[in-house]
Order: C-alpha cells, then structure tokens, then sequence
C-alpha cells in the first residue's frame, strides 16, 4: 500500500505539474499595420527621430539603445561580433542610396559584420506588452527571409519567418498575444547586410484579455483533490490493518 500511495501522490504532481503548465501563449501575426493598429489599443510608436544629431548617425554598442522603454541591443555569434545598434537622422538617411533611404525619416539600422547568420537584433519590450509591430526592411538583397521570433512571458518561444518586400515599400510585421510579449528577435539569413527598422509599436490587444501565465484549471484541482483523498485513504487503512 505504501509503494500505491507513494504512485497516486506522485500522479497528483505529475497532472497539476502538465495542467498547470500546459498553456502557451497564443499569438495572432498581423502582416498589414492597419489591421494590427484595429486590433489593439493605447500604442507607443517609436520613430527613432531626435536621437542621432541632424545629419548624423549615432552608434548604441551592448547594451544599446533604450527608447520609450524599449532596449534595442545585438546578440549572437560570428567572427567580428553581432553588430551594432546604430541611428541615422532623417538627414542623413535620405542622403543614402536605397539600402538604408526608407524615405520615412530617422531609422535604425543593423547590420552584422560579415553576415553570419548567425546573430540577431532583440528588442526588449516594458512590462504587461501583449501588442507589438514595427515596418522593416532587408537590406541587400532588399528581397529575403528574415526570422522574427516572439518570445512570450510564460517562457515560450516562437519563431515566424518573414519574407520581406521590395523597396521602397515597407514590409510589416505585428503581433498579439493572450499572454505579455517579453521581446522579440530578428534573424537575418547568411548572406544578408542586415535590417532597417522604423515605427515600432507597443500596447495593449483588444481582441481577448490576457489570461493568467499559470491557469489552474478546475478540473485539473478536483482531479488532483481526488487522487490524493485516494492516496490518505490507502494509508488510513493500512494502519489499522497493522494496529
């Protein structure tokens, strides 16, 4: 009986443990600013300008840039580093060739040196974020795939490859979730001179409120109630067996 209810206590955590943990965040991608903008609330929208001097870029190495409360910083392996965060004014953007002149003013820009593929571009959001988008593009060859992933407060991670447009037109890439998004991670293929990033969104969803990041399904407690009642019940009668 003792090796019975040691089994039936061990199955209770076991149920709890899967049913506790059993929900992922659930995330809706928005590839049209507008239907992303009609499905969510209370925005912050970062367009990079006033940071860099007039006709100036400015470089943010580790640990980055912070703006409007979101860390835009550089990870990831290859032989000279993972790059670095730099912004260019909307004067000197506009001064460049279609590699890095979005025509939609001050930009940020990342490129890792020698395109290892093998590095990335986070953006760290505030806390209670379950909104986020941005307009991007690749840069040479202005048509590619890029891997944007999501990672999620509940410790989920996923990842949305992207192919991305030709200039000049902006390609768009937004996300809600059920639960808050944490940050999220561009990747761009080897080969590929980097990203340019404008107009990046922050907020609220309006499609479902965020649940909780642990549920506690009540089938799952009853369940877990019923099994451990058995468990003290096979131990009640074991002693007064042996009493």
């Amino acid at each position: 009986m003792h090796r019975i209810g040691r089994f039936v206590i061990s199955s209770v955590m076991t149920v709890l443990a899967f049913s506790l943990s059993a929900h992922a965040a659930s995330v809706t991608v928005f590839d049209s600013r507008a239907a992303f903008t009609s499905s969510t609330s209370s925005l912050t929208t970062t367009n990079f300008e006033g940071i860099a001097p007039a006709n100036a870029a400015q470089n943010f190495p580790n640990p980055g840039l912070t703006t409007s409360g979101v860390n835009f910083f550089t990870s990831g392996t290859g032989p000279f580093g993972s790059g670095l965060v730099t912004v260019y004014s909307a004067g000197l953007a506009s001064m460049q060739s279609a590699v890095l002149n979005t025509g939609t003013g001050a930009i940020l820009v990342w490129g890792p040196p020698n395109q290892p593929g093998t590095a990335f571009l986070n953006a760290v959001l505030p806390a209670g974020i379950n909104a986020v988008g941005t307009d991007f593009w690749a840069q040479q060859p202005f048509i590619s795939v890029v891997d944007v992933i999501v990672n999620a407060s509940d410790g989920t991670s996923q990842t949305f490859p992207v192919n991305t447009v030709n200039r000049p037109t902006a390609s768009f890439i937004g996300f809600t979730s059920d639960v808050a998004i944490s940050s999220l991670l561009f990747r761009t293929p080897q080969g590929q001179t980097g990203l340019v990033v404008d107009n990046f969104s922050f907020g609220q969803t309006t499609s479902q409120p965020p649940i909780p990041q642990v549920p506690e399904p009540p089938s799952a407690l009853l369940l877990g109630a019923g099994l451990a009642a058995i468990a003290v019940g096979g131990r009640k009668k074991l002693k007064e067996r042996t009493s």
